[in-house]
């Protein structure tokens, strides 16, 4: 079996601990932390590009690590790729998050926002395909991909199905979109990994999660992952999601998906 590249979220521990995290990260063979760039830059973070090259730096340097992912990328932003109009203002803040990942060398940027895509009745894939279609053209030009991720009914009410965030990539056809395959949604919606086999190549990132971001468990679907990654020769990093935890159950997490994936 493949050894993968592994990261973790920074969502899943308190500031105060990240460099024992970091030093647990080292000891489990992890090489990558993928970043809500809120918990670096708590206020408008995408005005903190100079800082952003330094925190790389400073990760690459110190640790050995890379980001290769960012998520919660529109974390305190309301408006609906539904609507126009916030269309608009949503395509340019999402150009200053893909300017952002550039400086850190970052690939891949997580687009979960499940209360950002709400459909409300009337409302026309068409416009989000529109919305999408104008933010893999500008992820291309930063050189980055958008990585479309499914969210469960419970979330929001559009590309709930990890089929229909595939769907919707090869059918937009565009170098800037991908997938996120998540777990923690096929998990929660009885989805199973070998239905997928034939479309993992349109996946930039993976998430190991379980419902409701609970800390990881033991899974038999874990193994099975990592052989059809395996085989299809997927070069992406494998990353640990969950929510904010102790510290004990990140390392513990860190040597267990280790021993999975390497």
């Amino acid at each position: 079996m493949a050894n993968y590249q592994l990261a973790i979220s920074n969502i899943a521990w308190h500031k105060e601990d990240d460099e024992a995290v970091y030093t647990a990260m080292q000891q489990a063979g992890f090489t990558g932390l993928e970043i809500a760039p809120t918990r670096i830059f708590p206020e408008m973070p995408y005005e903190n590009l100079t800082s952003a090259l330094l925190f790389g730096g400073y990760l690459k340097n110190q640790w050995g690590f890379s980001v290769p992912s960012m998520q919660s990328i529109w974390y305190g932003q309301t408006g609906n790729i539904f609507n126009l109009a916030d269309a608009e203002h949503l395509l340019d803040y999402t150009a200053e998050a893909f300017q952002f990942a550039h400086s850190l060398n970052c690939p891949s940027l997580v687009f979960g926002c499940p209360k950002n895509r709400m459909r409300a009745l009337g409302d026309s894939d068409a416009a989000a395909e529109a919305f999408f279609m104008q933010a893999g053209n500008l992820a291309a030009r930063y050189g980055v991909r958008l990585a479309i991720e499914a969210n469960p009914p419970m979330y929001t009410n559009y590309l709930n199905g990890t089929a229909e965030a595939f769907s919707l990539v090869k059918r937009l056809d565009n170098p800037g979109l991908a997938v996120n395959l998540d777990l923690s949604t096929m998990l929660a919606q009885g989805e199973k990994l070998q239905n997928f086999v034939d479309d993992l190549k349109y996946v930039s990132h993976v998430h190991i999660s379980e419902p409701g971001l609970a800390p990881i468990q033991k899974r038999p679907e874990h193994k099975e992952l990592a052989l059809l990654l395996g085989a299809v020769g997927y070069r992406g990093f494998v990353s640990v999601e969950m929510a904010r935890t102790d510290l004990d159950t990140v390392k513990r997490t860190l040597d267990y998906v280790a021993e999975v994936f390497q």
